[in-house]
């Protein structure tokens, strides 16, 4: 068993947890010949859909021994590892809550990116909200989301309650951070659900 284990790669991040076997993943239920490249076929059929939400209720305390916490697999699985913009919009919680600060807490909630289809959470990518839903933990969430299995697919649809003001510099705030990464040639289609979008503006239907 020593001698197996010596052979064994150390997992990388999100490695240890499986991601929907619907959603289209080149080289795992997605086989391409070398004639045939993603571009040359329907586009939608090679669409990544992501849902992104929070969770205010899973609240977290501060560990009263902290240096006792054994992680037992940080990083390895759905959660990412340990590592304020002001709405203009309607007094959407999920914005505005993100100037909150609670002391005792740890993290305020969790936050994550999920195939839209299938409800599948994306491995690596749920993340702890220390201030409410601030825009710097989901562009995480979502960066980290957008590099799973996506080699060769360019267009992601995302649906998110808050999309009409999460979308607008979110480039920017990925290109200006050292902590982000996203392929270039990957184009986002924002959307809002159904069932948040009687909550906004007629401007942000534009």
């Amino acid at each position: 068993m020593a001698n197996d284990l010596q052979h064994v790669s150390t997992p990388c991040s999100g490695e240890l947890a499986l991601f929907c076997p619907a959603c289209p993943q080149p080289g795992i239920n997605v086989l391409l010949s070398e004639d045939e490249s993603l571009d040359e076929d329907p586009s939608w059929k090679y669409t990544r859909s992501f849902v992104m939400d929070g969770n205010f209720k899973a609240e977290h305390l501060h560990p009263i021994k902290p240096f006792d916490e054994v992680w037992l697999s940080n990083g390895l699985g759905f959660m990412a590892a340990d590592t304020v913009e002001k709405s203009s919009c309607n007094n959407h919680r999920a914005v505005n809550q993100a100037n909150a600060a609670r002391h005792k807490l740890e993290s305020t909630g969790i936050g994550g990116v999920a195939c839209a289809r299938h409800g599948c959470f994306v491995p690596h990518s749920m993340v702890d909200f220390q201030k409410g839903e601030r825009q710097m933990n989901m562009d995480y969430a979502l960066c980290e989301a957008s590099r799973h299995n996506m080699e060769g697919i360019t267009r992601a649809v995302t649906f998110y309650d808050i999309n009409c003001q999460y979308n607008k510099h979110f480039r920017v705030r990925v290109d200006r951070s050292q902590f982000l990464e996203m392929a270039p040639q990957l184009t986002i289609i924002p959307r809002i659900g159904l069932w948040h979008v009687h909550g906004h503006q007629d401007s942000c239907y534009v």
